[in-house]
């Protein structure tokens, strides 16, 4: 069903780009390597891995556009089979055709997307729409895609629809799409979706109801029933801008959290949720974040920063200005704890000073041509009290590019 979709899209892109004599194309491309050892193994193993994105926008006519995005994520290449294949995952991340309808105070924006749609936890809605530069917190970057972490995963086959003002700016949409967030039945999900952009204020928000689409009901076939809900949230808000002396950075997500229908009640796994906080500081050119954090395993799993659940992080930066480029650079200072989450509050005992992982990740960045090299260390201090000092580090090079 899934390749049926795509094929069909597809071609449509091709009809369209054919109506239309000029179609315009710009994009995004990067690549990253890590070199580490492989945590699990028993002797120092080398791991050798590759990250790599593509995001590009097709203008078909001032009116119609679309984005495609993948990622790609390798296995180790430092295996006898270097020569032949490497394992790897391949991404959807965003593939999409947007029509635009001007009216006299507002601007319509209807989408049909497969993948993850302007996800709610990037800061990509607001960049589009807005016209801002990134405002996303360092330790979600990630070289799988341009939307960096989600709140909740915004995945699936669906339409959206966004009334944008001429007047004032903000927005406000309606998302409708499938995904199979359920082990054992597709999901219809509804979400309403608004932000607003300010000088000094800057919030995206969203929320929204999960149905999973099943067709047994008290053990009898059945066309369609819905035996329970999942509900979701997500927000993302800054107090002030880049370039104030001090802003505060926020987010905050629930995912599939069940809505029980016999006694109206639902449950939140914090396992499942999303929580971030962000004070900025910053003079001339010195940038010093603090973040506290507490995320699910899935969006850890994609982060290059955080390798556990609960922490926090300070992450101290300046750009430096040589004879021929701008040079950034700047640190991380890591502690967390892995599988314990924002409720070990209510029992402050089940945390024990010995399970606490500290890494220090240096990093520089520099323009090269019409892109940015960025490369970074990581150094894991756990690694030399648990006696493996050789696998206390890693490195990664990686770069981005505008095509």
């Amino acid at each position: 069903m899934k390749k049926r979709i795509l094929s069909c899209i597809t071609v449509l892109f091709i009809l369209i780009s054919n109506f239309y004599a000029v179609t315009a194309f710009t994009g995004l491309a990067g690549a990253k390597l890590n070199y580490s050892a492989d945590q699990q193994a028993s002797d120092y193993e080398p791991q050798l891995k590759l990250q790599a994105f593509f995001a590009g926008q097709f203008n078909f006519a001032p009116k119609i556009w679309s984005h495609l995005e993948f990622s790609l994520d390798t296995d180790n290449f430092f295996t006898d089979d270097i020569f032949k294949k490497t394992p790897a995952r391949f991404r959807l991340d965003e593939l999409s055709i947007t029509a635009k309808q001007t009216f006299a105070t507002t601007i319509n924006y209807i989408s049909a997307f497969v993948g993850a749609y302007e996800p709610i936890g990037s800061d990509i809605l607001l960049r589009r729409y807005f016209g801002i530069e990134p405002i996303a917190s360092k330790i979600t970057d990630s070289w799988l895609g341009t939307g960096n972490s989600t709140l909740y995963p915004h995945f699936g086959i669906g339409l959206a629809d966004i009334l944008q003002s001429h007047q004032f700016p903000a927005l406000g949409g309606i998302y409708i799409y499938i995904n199979r967030e359920d082990q054992d039945y597709k999901v219809m999900n509804f979400d309403l979706r608004g932000a607003v952009c300010l000088h000094y204020f800057t919030i995206d928000a969203a929320a929204g109801i999960g149905a999973p689409l099943a067709n047994k009901s008290q053990g009898k076939d059945v066309i369609l029933t819905i035996n329970k809900l999942y509900w979701h949230a997500g927000s993302t808000m800054l107090i002030g801008n880049n370039y104030t002396s001090a802003s505060f950075f926020a987010q905050f997500g629930i995912n599939n959290a069940s809505i029980k229908p016999k006694d109206n009640s639902t449950t939140i796994t914090p396992s499942t949720c999303y929580f971030l906080l962000e004070p900025r500081l910053y003079s001339q050119s010195s940038h010093f974040h603090i973040t506290l954090y507490s995320l699910p395993s899935e969006t850890v799993e994609d982060l290059m920063i955080v390798d556990n659940n609960l922490g926090l992080n300070l992450n101290l930066f300046r750009s430096v200005e040589t004879k021929n480029n701008i040079l950034t650079i700047g640190a991380h200072l890591n502690a967390g704890f892995k599988d314990i989450y924002f409720d070990v509050i209510k029992d402050i005992n089940q945390i024990s000073l010995s399970d606490i992982d500290v890494n220090f990740i240096p990093y520089l960045s520099m323009p090269i041509l019409s892109g940015t090299l960025n490369t970074s260390l990581k150094i894991k201090f756990s690694k030399f009290a648990d006696g493996s000092p050789a696998k206390a580090f890693s490195a990664d090079v990686g770069y981005k590019c505008k095509l």
